[in-house]
């Protein structure tokens, strides 16, 4: 059994670094600038049908508004994916070391 960890300061700093980055909510619209996902990505991304995420992007009696949550989960991905984006090479090299070992690859 591993023993839990104790969170350091340094633990603690990152995690209001991560909370002043996702503080912001992203529409939808905002998130689109950045990635190029479809409708159907969206979806996933959110856990929210195609159809709904359709009706974020409509106009009129159909349109629907994403929820405050939605728009923290576009946030959160869009900062986990900016992130990932600027880990140094040979970080991601032995995270997939690491992941391949793990899973007998």
């Amino acid at each position: 059994m591993i023993a839990a960890k104790t969170p350091t300061r340094r633990h603690w700093e990152l995690f209001e670094v991560y909370k002043a980055k996702v503080a912001e909510k992203m529409e939808p619209e905002e998130f689109l600038k950045h990635w190029s996902v479809s409708y159907e990505e969206l979806a996933e991304l959110c856990g929210r049908s195609k159809s709904t995420v359709a009706h974020w992007f409509s106009s009129g009696l159909h349109r629907r508004e994403p929820t405050e949550a939605d728009k923290r989960r576009l946030a959160e991905i869009h900062a986990l994916w900016t992130q990932f984006e600027n880990e140094p090479a040979h970080l991601r090299e032995i995270w997939a070391r690491k992941r391949n070992r793990k899973h007998g690859a």
